[in-house]
């Protein structure tokens, strides 16, 4: 069994964009983080239309809050990244001021207002310069959640997917939930992260998710979900792309892997 968990997104550092406000509020999900068994979290900042990425701000933020918690929980810090073209070539242009510490992976979101077809091209970019991106929380774009085929595509020219603790929890409806439980038994899920925002209606934590987990799936594609793939992500080493081959899966009566 896993020794720890590691959530692979979450907004922590305050004043940044609609995660915590104050730095007491960061504090408290950190505490909150670390109480219920996550050993390491990645401390994400949307970069997106709507909050305009502040580089030299966020590192501060990041540097305080692993100070005040660093016997508590390890934090790397990484931006969320709204795809769209703009976005992409600010990237492209210094792709380890916006990857996970640095990193080849890059955390990504889907625009509400995204063409997939277009979407495609960008997450193509970003591959050919070398980097890995993850798509966050696709559950929640209908279009997409509607086509595990364009999902599969995707995946196989080497973008992950990382659901969300609370889709899978039902706490986003159950269109969401149907749509995650696609994608994780689909094997396109690499990852199950908090997204987590606050204390209370999106809070960065994962023991009850992982308990759901382990009592629908074997425990070794629990571990690879919440804390191999996630490990993986944050030393920089290589996850093989394409839907997730689990031979210890076979038994499973959803099993569609290859």
């Amino acid at each position: 069994m896993m020794e720890s968990v590691i959530d692979l997104h979450a907004h922590i550092l305050h004043g940044m964009d609609d995660g915590p406000a104050t730095l007491e509020q960061s504090l408290a999900m950190a505490r909150l983080a670390s109480h219920a068994g996550t050993k390491e979290i990645v401390a994400a900042v949307h970069v997106s239309r709507a909050w305009p990425y502040q580089p030299a701000l966020a590192q501060r933020r990041w540097e305080e809050l692993q100070h005040l918690t660093r016997d508590l929980i390890r934090i790397h810090r990484a931006c969320e990244v709204e795809l769209t073209g703009e976005n992409t070539d600010q990237v492209l242009a210094q792709p380890a001021r916006y990857a996970v510490s640095g990193s080849r992976y890059l955390l990504v979101e889907l625009p509400d207002d995204a063409e997939l077809k277009e979407t495609g091209a960008l997450l193509m970019r970003l591959i050919g310069a070398g980097l890995r991106p993850i798509v966050v929380h696709p559950e929640l774009n209908p279009e997409l959640a509607r086509e595990p085929s364009r999902l599969k595509r995707w995946s196989q020219a080497g973008v992950l997917m990382q659901v969300c603790a609370g889709s899978l929890a039902r706490e986003f409806g159950s269109r969401a939930a149907e749509a995650a439980a696609m994608i994780l038994k689909r094997g396109l899920a690499h990852f199950v992260a908090s997204g987590g925002h606050d204390l209370k209606g999106r809070p960065p934590r994962l023991d009850a998710i992982r308990l759901q987990l382990i009592g629908e799936y074997p425990p070794e594609f629990v571990e690879l979900l919440l804390e191999e793939h996630p490990r993986a992500v944050v030393e920089d080493r290589e996850i093989e792309p394409g839907p997730l081959r689990a031979p210890f899966l076979k038994a499973h009566r959803f099993q569609v892997w290859r």
